[in-house]
């Protein structure tokens, strides 16, 4: 493979999470999913697995169409590695800015890690594992609430919801 083919193959694998993200912030779900197979597993962020572009589809249109609806991603590919003529890793990260807001959400940072298969000359992807990035200290946090009692957590989901997000 010459250098000018390795470059160019290495721009083509780089914009399969530039194209989803564009996709995302249009809050289109079938052009999110584009390059998926009929196959492809993706693991979203919560850790639901999805099967194919319909099913990937099918869970993110419902969100973008409500909840996510005018949400924004902002992230780039960290790395790409070649596992041979026709497959590959891509490494990317995401940042999401939720509606109404200006700045991404640090609880929202999430990175994923897809494998990619070429295929008549077309780069698909296999499979997606998309998965929030946490320090250590805020999941010690995430650990304290999940031991509070059932009421005990009703109450602070209460009382988180009651403070100003200028706060």
């Amino acid at each position: 493979m010459t250098r000018t083919e390795s470059r160019e193959i290495l721009t083509d694998l780089r914009a399969i999470p530039k194209h989803m993200i564009e996709a995302w912030n249009r809050g289109d779900a079938a052009g999110f999913a584009h390059a998926c197979t009929d196959t492809t597993d993706f693991i979203a962020f919560e850790g639901t697995h999805l099967v194919g572009r319909e099913g990937i589809i099918a869970f993110h249109q419902p969100l973008f169409d409500s909840v996510l609806a005018g949400s924004r991603l902002h992230g780039d590919v960290r790395f790409v590695r070649l596992l041979g003529a026709d497959w590959a890793i891509i490494h990317a990260y995401v940042d999401v800015v939720l509606p109404g807001h200006v700045r991404p959400s640090p609880g929202r940072t999430s990175m994923q890690l897809f494998v990619v298969h070429r295929e008549l000359g077309e780069w698909r992807i296999e499979a997606v594992q998309n998965c929030r990035q946490v320090t250590l200290e805020r999941q010690l946090l995430l650990d304290d609430i999940d031991s509070l009692p059932s009421r005990a957590q009703e109450l602070l989901a209460q009382l988180l919801g009651a403070i100003p997000n200028e706060v």
